[in-house]
């Protein structure tokens, strides 16, 4: 009885050093993809801050073209406005 009984608990024991193993491999498996985790979060939040620096570059880029036409517009209305009162003063 006694013998069986010390079977048991070497068998239970044998049990669950393996499942230990077992969660020890698990554990140190996701120790890593944390770690892989991290580090993508970071290069994310890279990314996302250059492309905000990108748009703003985008952004101010078109207000300048479109200043530009602005004042393309702004000369041609004056040297048309220029035009007529000289043509107006002439008569």
């Amino acid at each position: 009885m006694e013998n069986e009984r010390l079977a048991r608990m070497e068998e239970k024991i044998k049990a669950n050093e393996k499942e230990i193993g077992e969660h020890d491999k698990k554990i140190s498996e996701l120790e890593k993809t944390y770690a892989i985790m991290e580090k993508m979060n970071y290069r994310m939040g890279n990314v996302e801050a250059n492309i905000e620096n990108i748009n703003k570059k985008i952004s101010e880029e078109s207000k300048v073209k479109g200043l530009k036409w602005d004042k393309l517009i702004d000369y041609l209305f004056y040297a048309v406005l220029a035009f007529c009162l000289f043509k107006l003063g002439i008569k």
